[in-house]
C-alpha cells in the first residue's frame, strides 16, 4: 500500500514536476553482523528510487561482509578495510556521495518505512534546509521514547542547559549535503559528539530547519552499543567540545562553562559510585568541585530538590 505523502511525490514526478532529490545515506560499520542486515533492509526496503547507499566497514571479523555481500547489487558502494573510527568511516563515506540529502545511519539503527518519502517532500517544500523528524528508541522489549523534532535553533544547541523544550536525534535528521561537506564533514577528533558538533556548525551557517511531525528512524540501545557502553564519555565531552569551537556567535562565559561541566562531572561520579566504581566517582567528584565549586553545589541541590518533588507527588 502507498502512503498519501508517497503517491502525491510519485504523481507530482510523473507530471513532470521538480525532480525527486536524490538521498545519500551511508552505513558505518565493525563487527555488527547481529544487526547489519536489518539496518540494511531497513534502507533498502524504502523503495526510494533515487537512493544512493554506501556501506563502509572497518574491516570486520565477523559475518557482516558475507552479509554486505548479499545485498551488493543494491548497494552503490561498499569496503572493507581498516579505518580510524566512526568518524573516520562516515567522512570516507561522505567523500563518494553526490546526493542531494545526506545522512547515516548506524549499523545497529534502522529507517522507519516511508521515511526517504517523507523527507524528499520536505526537501521540495524548503531545498537546502536541514529535515529533521522524530526517532525512536528501542533495545530487546520494545520502543521505550521517542523524541519529536522541535526547537533546534543554534542557541538551544549551544546553551543547552537553559531550555529543556527542545528535541533532537542524529538519526532522524537529514542534511543537506553540500553544506556538510563544506564544513570538511564530521570532527574525527571527535568519538562521542560528533553528531551534536555538526549540528551546530551548520547552524552557524544560517540553515533552516523543516520539521516533520512523524518519527523517521529507531536508534537501538544494546549492552555493546557505543551510547550504552561509553555514558560517561558521551556527558563529558559535550561541554569541551562546544567550548572549542571558533567564533561561536552565542556567548557564553568561562564561568558558564565551568559550571556547566561541573555539574557533568558530578552527575557521572554519582553514577560511578552507584554502579561500584567508588574509586572513580571520588575522583570525578574531586574534578567537578575542582572545576566549579558553585557547578557542583547546584548539581547538588538541583538533584534535593528533585527528590523532594517526588517524594511529594
Amino acid at each position: 500500500m502507498i502512503s498519501e505523502p508517497t503517491r502525491s511525490i510519485l504523481d507530482a514526478a510523473d507530471d513532470g514536476a521538480d525532480a525527486l532529490p536524490t538521498i545519500s545515506i551511508v552505513t558505518p560499520s565493525f563487527n555488527q553482523g547481529d544487526f547489519l542486515e536489518e539496518t540494511i533492509l531497513s534502507i533498502l526496503s524504502q523503495n526510494y528510487p533515487k537512493l544512493e547507499y554506501i556501506v563502509m566497514d572497518g574491516g570486520s571479523s565477523d559475518r557482516s561482509v558475507d552479509i554486505i555481500r548479499q545485498y551488493a547489487d543494491r548497494i552503490t558502494y561498499w569496503v572493507s578495510e581498516k579505518d580510524r573510527g566512526q568518524s573516520h568511516a562516515i567522512n570516507k563515506g561522505l567523500a563518494r556521495c553526490t546526493g542531494d540529502i545526506f545522512n547515516w545511519i548506524n549499523s545497529d539503527d534502522l529507517l522507519l518505512p516511508g521515511a526517504l518519502w517523507a523527507v524528499a517532500k520536505a526537501w521540495q517544500q524548503k531545498p537546502g534546509s536541514i529535515v529533521s523528524g522524530g526517532t525512536e528508541f528501542f533495545n530487546s522489549q520494545g520502543t521505550f521514547a521517542t523524541t519529536h523534532a522541535r526547537g533546534q535553533t543554534l542557541r538551544n544547541f549551544v546553551r543547552f542547559w537553559e531550555n529543556s523544550d527542545w528535541e533532537w536525534a542524529q538519526q532522524g535528521t537529514f542534511l543537506p549535503r553540500a553544506d556538510l561537506q563544506a564544513i570538511g564533514g564530521v570532527d574525527e577528533k571527535l568519538r562521542f559528539c560528533m553528531d551534536y558538533h555538526m549540528t551546530v556548525r551548520l547552524l552557524m551557517r544560517g540553515l533552516e530547519v523543516s520539521y516533520l511531525d512523524q518519527p523517521l528512524a529507531r536508534f537501538r540501545f544494546h549492552d555493546t552499543s557505543k551510547t550504552v557502553g561509553s555514558r560517561e564519555q558521551f556527558r563529558l565531552e559535550r561541554v569541551p567540545m562546544l567550548r572549542a569551537i571558533p567564533n561561536l556567535p552565542v556567548s557564553v562565559t568561562a564561568a558558564e562553562w565551568d559550571r556547566q561541566q561541573a555539574r557533568r562531572l558530578f552527575d557521572v561520579a554519582l553514577g560511578a559510585a552507584r554502579g561500584g566504581r567508588v574509586k572513580r566517582g571520588l575522583q570525578l567528584l574531586v574534578r567537578s568541585l575542582a572545576t566549579s565549586p558553585c557547578g557542583a553545589v547546584q548539581e547538588l541541590f538541583g538533584r534535593c530538590r528533585t527528590r523532594v518533588a517526588r517524594s511529594a507527588e
